[in-house]
């Protein structure tokens, strides 16, 4: 039976821990492509199975890909991730947090909301790490693949990936690509669909969601030059601290920087990293701050952001000095003073105008000495000794040093992972099915479950990679502002920009990811996703 063959796979896969940027990614790679390999149809074609490793991986980590071939060009593809987040979060539970009935028996011992305590009482909850995220979604689709390769009047063709890295950069999607353009070559497929099974979220049991776009993510890193002086003296110098904390206060949870498609909006913008750059204690003003935000989008174009960007750099430099000035007037009032006139002459550039300006300075020395320098970041990244935000920083530090930048100024910069936003509506290939109606027809009369379609997906996910409805400018604009990009950082656009394809996130319902209490709806793994996959599957064959 399909829904036992699913549950044994989704305990065998939850019991394999697999913590991102760990070696037990590998771990779990080899039991899922050992899985396929036991397959029947796989025996018979060991070819259409495999493993390609990520590169320059520090953990020897891979894509586990398998393709079925069946009676047409027409191809589905099916994505998800065998990476979770670690079990710290389990304390005493951590012993547990891999195999879900003693977890369920020990958790039970202790008092959690009301919420968690009805899940627990009940047989309709697998709890667990990654219960949700998402090896039960992968426990579906492999377990799928398997059954449809023995049909042998199957109408199409199915790519199946499994990949590495998605709570981190997404190198596992990433290195996912040329997979799917070296398969479309070889076998002229025409791609249909992408399926993701990422959980959804909500809280009525008889009113379901899935997805028909995934939002997108982009990464400002905004760095300011100050001017150095003694804190006794704060008038000589010009603290890039407070030019930065504006930039903040401008950008953060500012709704006019949302994105809005339909009724749907994105949230504001949130900063996850602020410092300045010093690198011991001394009692002096810093002489550069940082730091950098997640905004998520729908629509906003790279260059719109990069736009916006350094306009609002431009008032906040503005406003700082105004400010400043005005601070330091009412000092030299306090002080019987007479105020000097403030000689500080502000700029705003982004990174590839910072860049232009160290080329025409001494070209061959700087080209020379700037990839030596990506060269000795990219090893620090490999070693995890950095971070990639962190690298792209001190690129930006490399180039204000090369060109002698003069403070205060404001380096507006990119930094990955990059996640493009995905809708089906941006696509030229278009289904030729209505997937709501598709589900719904399904779904009502064999469960009594409707579902909801909504435009993006807002977990930030593996979709913005099996599709591209962007433009030449968008990709030249992303290469052109992110430090150290085809070294340190890529995204295969050569590949990307073949892609043009519907997709859909249609998963179980999960609850409370990341946490100790994650578990997914029992029903949704074992019968109503499984049934609803392979009704668009046959639908789109």
């Amino acid at each position: 039976m399909l829904n036992q063959e699913i549950y044994t796979l989704l305990l065998r896969l939850m019991a394999t821990q697999s913590d991102t940027n760990t070696l037990r990614e590998t771990y779990i790679a080899e039991q899922i492509l050992n899985w396929l390999k036991e397959q029947s149809y796989f025996k018979e074609h060991p070819d259409f199975c495999g493993f390609k490793p990520l590169e320059e991986d520090p953990y020897n980590r891979g894509v586990v890909w398998a393709f079925v071939k069946g009676n047409s060009d027409k191809t589905i593809v099916m994505i998800h991730h065998h990476d979770a987040i670690d079990i710290e979060e389990y304390g005493k539970l951590k012993p547990y947090a891999l195999r879900p009935d003693e977890l369920k028996v020990q958790m039970l011992k202790r008092k959690w909301s009301a919420s968690v305590e009805k899940d627990l009482e009940s047989d309709d909850w697998i709890f667990g790490r990654g219960a949700a995220d998402m090896k039960a979604g992968a426990a579906i689709q492999l377990a799928l693949t398997a059954e449809m390769a023995q049909d042998k009047e199957l109408n199409g063709n199915i790519l199946l990936l499994s990949v590495p890295d998605e709570e981190s950069l997404s190198k596992g999607m990433l290195a996912s690509i040329p997979i799917m353009t070296d398969l479309q070559k070889k076998y002229n497929l025409d791609y249909r669909l992408t399926i993701n099974s990422e959980p959804y979220f909500n809280q009525h049991p008889k009113k379901a969601i899935f997805y028909q776009g995934s939002v997108g993510k982009i990464m400002p890193v905004l760095y300011v030059k100050g001017v150095k002086s003694h804190i006794g003296d704060p008038f000589a110098g010009f603290n890039p601290s407070l030019v930065l904390a504006d930039l903040q206060k401008k950008t953060e949870l500012n709704v006019d920087l949302c994105d809005v498609y339909g009724s749907e909006a994105t949230p504001p913008p949130v900063w996850v990293n602020l410092k300045d750059r010093k690198k011991a204690y001394d009692a002096s003003i810093p002489e550069a701050a940082t730091g950098y935000f997640n905004w998520l989008t729908f629509t906003r174009s790279p260059e719109n952001i990069l736009k916006k960007l350094v306009s609002l750099s431009k008032r906040t430099l503005r406003d700082t000095l105004i400010h400043f000035q005005d601070a330091y007037e009412n000092y030299c009032n306090l002080t019987n003073e007479s105020p000097d006139d403030i000689s500080f002459n502000s700029t705003v550039l982004t990174f590839s105008e910072l860049y232009e300006q160290a080329l025409q300075k001494n070209s061959t020395n700087f080209i020379e000495a700037y990839e030596d320098f990506q060269a000795t970041l990219q090893e620090m990244l490999i070693a995890n000794e950095i971070t990639l935000p962190e690298s792209s920083t001190r690129l930006i530090e490399f180039l204000v040093d090369w060109v002698d930048l003069e403070g205060p100024a404001i380096v507006v910069a990119l930094s990955g992972p990059y996640y493009p936003h995905v809708h089906n509506n941006f696509t030229s290939h278009k289904l030729n099915f209505d997937l709501e109606t598709v589900i719904n027809d399904l779904t009502y009369s064999k469960y009594g479950t409707l579902y909801e379609s909504k435009n993006f997906f807002m977990g930030i996910c593996d979709l913005s990679y099996a599709t591209w409805s962007g433009n030449d400018s968008a990709i030249e604009s992303i290469k052109a502002n992110s430090p150290g990009w085809d070294t340190l950082y890529k995204i295969p656009f050569s590949h990307l920009k073949t892609l043009n394809m519907p997709v859909v996130n249609i998963g179980p319902w999960g609850k409370d990811l990341h946490k100790t209490t994650e578990r997914v709806y029992k029903k949704d793994v074992l019968e109503i996703v499984p049934d609803i996959l392979i009704k668009i599957i046959h639908t789109c064959f």
